[in-house]
């Protein structure tokens, strides 16, 4: 499969025996003169369908209003203090998270000005305007295949640091390290593999430790970005 992540690149996923359960969801940090700010994109709906799935979605106060061809959405939440307010496209939506309940909705259209946002079946990108002094970076595209695992795939440029020292295992995706997370008796809590070739980093986390299909995954899924 091929998508287009939020910063204009595409990203390719192979390998992988069984499908992802949906579309991909995004992280992405924008930076300008007013410090850093950070943006989920998500397929269109999907805050509404894990808030009700989670038993959140009565506790929020939703106000909406239509604007740049999509639908802005306001999620109020009394008890915590903050706001969480999007963007709803054709495809998919914009959010992110401010403090305080009441916010006007140009704070948030003030925030998205400073990108020309395009949205398609492919994917939503949101590149920084010529002036807006914005810039986009620390990008993770996330999925699941179903009862298998978790996939995040991060530029390999923003991780780099962080790659192991040793040599990995060679296998289709790139060189691999496993990863497994003990408590303080030794009782493993999790297990996952990173997977790292010349343009990502690709944590793969299985629901189940001992999942031979897991292991399948790991050995077989490639992830790069263009």
């Amino acid at each position: 499969m091929k998508v287009r992540t939020p910063d204009g690149r595409s990203l390719s996923v192979s390998g992988n025996a069984k499908p992802f359960i949906g579309g991909w969801a995004y992280i992405v940090w924008a930076f300008g003169p007013e410090g850093g700010l950070r943006f989920y994109v998500t397929p269109a709906g999907s805050a509404e369908v894990i808030g009700k799935q989670l038993g959140e979605w009565g506790k929020y106060t939703v106000r909406e209003a239509g604007w740049n061809g999509g639908t802005l959405r306001s999620l109020e939440d009394p008890e915590a203090g903050g706001t969480t307010m999007m963007w709803i496209g054709p495809h998919h939506e914009i959010s992110t998270y401010v403090n305080g309940v009441g916010v006007p909705f140009e704070v948030f259209m003030d925030k998205l000005a400073a990108f020309d946002v395009q949205d398609a079946p492919e994917g939503l990108t949101m590149l920084p305007r010529a002036g807006s002094g914005m810039s986009l970076a620390n990008l993770l595209a996330v999925n699941t295949i179903d009862q298998v695992c978790s996939v995040q795939v991060k530029p390999l440029a923003d991780v780099a640091s962080d790659v192991p020292r040793t040599r990995g295992k060679q296998v289709r995706g790139g060189s691999m390290w496993r990863v497994d997370d003990h408590d303080e008796s030794g009782q493993l809590r999790s297990r996952s593999a990173l997977l790292v070739n010349r343009s990502t980093a690709t944590t793969v986390m299985a629901a189940r430790s001992d999942d031979p299909q897991f292991v399948s995954v790991v050995e077989s899924i490639t992830c790069e970005l263009n």
